[in-house]
């Protein structure tokens, strides 16, 4: 049986925050509307206005279902890794392993300097 691996609520807070303030960099990396990120996110269309204008704060599942987006375009898990959101921790919390995780991704230096 594996064991559980457990995250404290101000890391989780840290990480949300901190998507949350490249969320619109992202989206538009993803070439989406609000409306299309909200589709295939799950997360609704107001729900990611009220992200990107600071009007609410991100909680976990936003940050789960947006980072689940994010990692299946190349250019935004550019951006998301080199940001220290893609880190051992969270990859060990969402894989729910205790070992050595790697992480796939080459960044592209040149097209993070957009950002």
């Amino acid at each position: 049986m594996k064991k559980r691996i457990h995250m404290d609520k101000e890391r989780k807070a840290d990480y949300c925050a901190r998507l949350q303030a490249l969320l619109p960099s992202l989206r538009n990396r993803l070439g989406m509307t609000q409306s299309e990120l909200g589709l295939v996110s799950g997360v609704s269309r107001v729900t990611i206005s009220q992200l990107e204008s600071g009007r609410a704060t991100m909680n976990w599942l936003h940050f789960v279902a947006l980072m689940l987006v994010c990692c299946e375009n190349r250019e935004a898990k550019e951006v998301v890794y080199a940001n220290g959101l893609l880190d051992r921790e969270l990859l060990c919390f969402l894989q729910n392993t205790e070992g050595e995780t790697e992480v796939n991704v080459s960044v592209n230096v040149e097209a993070l300097c957009d950002v």
